[in-house]
């Protein structure tokens, strides 16, 4: 009898929080999705994880979260993301961090990233290109130049790989 009004009064802020909890990693975990009969022409932004298991015809540009392309999924333009995932099939340009081509998945066109793998199976024609993250690979050294005949001093700054 004592009991039943200060429990019923404890569950209801327990369950708020739980539901508060959820919500909280349902937007943590925000992702876009092509569906697979479905045809988007055009360019995207996102800035969660998105999902193609369709076809895009367009540019996609994802600034936090990654790039999958599933395997019934096909991409004709340029993908920009922090990471990008292929199993399907994309012609046109990636640029990431990190991009990963597995055992379904190819590429046609051009690599810009930092690191890359393929899987046995994945494709891959075109040309890649090494792109370093510039604020954590070079640092900016500054140095001054003191000659003998000349009272100036010239300042230059050399690039150098951490």
């Amino acid at each position: 009898m004592f009991g039943k009004k200060s429990e019923a009064a404890a569950v209801e802020p327990v369950s708020q929080f739980v539901d508060d909890k959820k919500n909280a990693s349902a937007e943590a975990r925000r992702c876009t999705v092509v569906a697979k009969s479905s045809v988007f022409k055009g360019d995207i932004d996102v800035e969660g994880d998105i999902q193609i298991w369709g076809k895009v015809i367009g540019n996609i540009r994802v600034k936090e979260g990654a790039i999958r392309i599933m395997h019934a999924g096909r991409v004709e333009g340029e993908l920009s993301a922090p990471e990008i995932i292929i199993d399907g099939d994309v012609e046109g340009t990636c640029c990431a961090e990190t991009l990963d081509i597995l055992e379904h998945g190819e590429l046609r066109g051009i690599s810009r990233c930092g690191s890359m793998s393929i899987k046995r199976g994945g494709l891959f024609f075109g040309q890649s290109e090494r792109v370093e993250n510039k604020t954590a690979s070079e640092r900016v050294i500054p140095m001054i130049k003191d000659t003998n005949n000349d009272k100036s001093k010239d300042k230059a700054t050399v690039k150098t790989s951490a």
